[in-house]
């Protein structure tokens, strides 16, 4: 459903379920996605665009299950929502699923989240509902295949076929696994943290890599011959403009839109410092930040916000092709005249979120969402987007 097939050098490609799910025929899918059960995280404002094609793609599915630390938006579409452990009530790795550790000549580090109270009750552990959902659709010894898999969980550490575990005997496993058998949950309790020496080699691995680094990127030439094969097989309409193997600045869509007249600017996103995708936005800490450094408002030039009208602290229209939003302007010389700024993922609508609700822009609901705007090498959706500025 998400045509991973039509990119054969994507890591992913879950941008492209909303778009496969308006017309599956036209991609020659004959099934259409019936039941989710999603994580905790906020997808419907952060992991694709428009949002009024992803609501859709949402009452598209007969049965939604959600974990949930907060009812965020992506709730609000669960046919039932399962309470997810907070921050400080569950047993996790940091960092097993991506570890992008930290640069310079210090210490590896390693270390295990563990409670510091227990949860309310009637919350488990998010590890023991899947193994039960898993039991109860007789495929728990699949995903006990999959997870000693991703996890290099050998034996005698290696989760076994007709057994449950708990979340903690888990953890002890897992840490004895990768660690060694003296080092299991009683010792991360004890310890906190495993410190590994780094060698000079490892902290500053530049000089010591005998590698190449390519320019000429002849695999997309292959890969793209390889597609160009099967898109004529389904007979369908496909840009290969992007499998090229060197580099071309090429126009996106909104800096062809603004060029014609249609539109004032190139919205544009940018990360704050104190805020992580849409993780926190209900903390009344990070929300008095946002407030006293304007991060909810939108950037725009001082001068071209003069030519318009525009004051700073003005509450102004912001349009783009698929949505429009209310916002506060703040007038600055930092961004170029021809762009606005928009911060972080914020926007929130849902009752549930008291703090964030009715505060900032969701980017990412801006963003037109079609073949047209994905980029056919990454899947990535474009993150430039035509927009109107007006009171």
């Amino acid at each position: 459903m998400d045509l991973l097939e039509l990119f054969p050098v994507a890591s992913h490609s879950h941008t492209l379920l909303p778009i496969v799910a308006r017309n599956p025929e036209r991609y020659g899918l004959s099934r259409e996605i019936e039941v989710m059960l999603h994580s905790p995280a906020n997808s419907l404002l952060g992991s694709f665009g428009d949002v009024k094609m992803v609501e859709q793609f949402y009452r598209s599915m007969r049965f939604i299950a959600g974990f949930a630390v907060e009812i965020n938006e992506t709730n609000l579409f669960d046919d039932i929502v399962l309470p997810f452990p907070s921050y400080l009530e569950r047993f996790d790795f940091i960092g097993a699923d991506f570890l992008i550790p930290p640069c310079g000549q210090d210490d590896w580090l390693w270390q295990m989240r563990q409670p510091a109270v227990a949860a309310p009750q009637g919350i488990r552990a998010p590890h023991e509902v899947i193994m039960e959902m898993a039991d109860r659709l007789g495929i728990l010894d699949d995903l006990y295949r999959l997870l000693n898999h991703t996890f290099r969980l050998k034996a005698p550490h290696a989760l076994e076929s007709g057994r449950r575990y708990p979340v903690a005997e888990v953890m002890d496993r897992m840490a004895r696994s990768w660690f060694g058998e003296e080092r299991g949950l009683d010792w991360f309790r004890e310890n906190g943290v495993i410190r590994l020496p780094r060698d000079v080699d490892e902290a500053y691995i530049g000089p010591f890599i005998d590698a190449r680094l390519p320019i000429y990127l002849e695999h997309l030439l292959a890969r793209g011959d390889e597609l160009k094969r099967l898109i004529g097989e389904i007979g369908m309409e496909w840009d290969f403009s992007d499998y090229r193997p060197l580099s071309e600045w090429m126009a996106c869509p909104s800096y062809e839109a603004i060029k014609s007249g249609g539109y004032d600017f190139i919205a544009v996103h940018y990360k704050l410092p104190y805020v992580y995708g849409g993780f926190g936005n209900e903390n009344p800490w990070i929300d008095e930040i946002c407030e006293k450094t304007h991060s909810y408002d939108v950037l725009v030039n001082a001068d071209a916000a003069q030519k318009k009208g525009i004051r700073d602290g003005d509450e102004v229209w912001l349009e783009s092709p698929v949505n429009k939003v209310r916002v506060k302007a703040k007038l600055t010389q930092c961004i170029h005249p021809e762009a606005v700024g928009v911060a972080g993922h914020f926007g929130h609508w849902s009752q549930g979120m008291p703090v964030a609700r009715g505060k900032g822009i969701n980017f990412n609901s801006l963003l037109p969402t079609d073949l047209e705007h994905i980029d056919k090498i990454s899947t990535a959706l474009d993150h430039c987007v035509q927009v109107r500025l007006y009171k």
